[in-house]
């Protein structure tokens, strides 16, 4: 299992790099809120800083890896997670519209398709044919530092694609 973790902004439409270590203290990516321009950012502050979402994930070498956005509808809200490198795109949208605990089916272009499920303070949990493959947690009690786990046997691997998606959906969300 590959652990990693990162202190996010303390402030939601903060645009600060953020620096994500493994269990060995080592830099592997690094992710930041990004606005288009200053007046999608400016409307993003009348919006309560959670209508205008987008998330670049860096890799090692500081070369953007995957690119978050929220694409929101009238009574639909999705978001779209791609990768940069394959243009592969995952489109992410609710099962559940539980605030307390919500649920999220994710298909991607290649036919894949995953769920995300998360309790109320219990982790994020992320699955792959019914088997729970990553899991994210933010925990209050130490200033918001925030978990990520992946297991062997999950189909993605780069850590820098879960924290696009639980960025997106949890730290942001609705």
């Amino acid at each position: 299992m590959q652990s990693f973790t990162y202190n996010p902004p303390n402030i939601k439409n903060s645009t600060k790099l953020v620096n994500v270590t493994d269990s060995n203290g080592k830099t592997v990516c690094t992710f930041k809120r990004t606005y288009k321009n200053m007046l999608v950012r400016l409307a993003d502050f009348f919006f309560s800083h959670n209508f205008f979402v987008q998330f670049d994930v860096f890799g090692e070498n500081g070369k953007l890896k995957f690119q978050g956005n929220k694409k929101p509808r009238w009574g639909k809200t999705q978001y779209k997670i791609m990768n940069i490198d394959n243009q592969e795109e995952y489109w992410v949208s609710y099962i559940s519209w539980q605030t307390i605990s919500p649920e999220f089916l994710i298909k991607c272009t290649s036919g894949l398709e995953f769920t995300v499920k998360k309790d109320l303070m219990d982790w994020a949990k992320f699955y792959y044919e019914g088997k729970e493959v990553a899991r994210w947690k933010m925990k209050a009690t130490e200033f918001f530092k925030t978990y990520l786990e992946i297991e062997e046997h999950s189909p993605i691997k780069e850590p820098e694609f879960f924290i696009c998606l639980f960025q997106c959906i949890f730290y942001v969300g609705d």
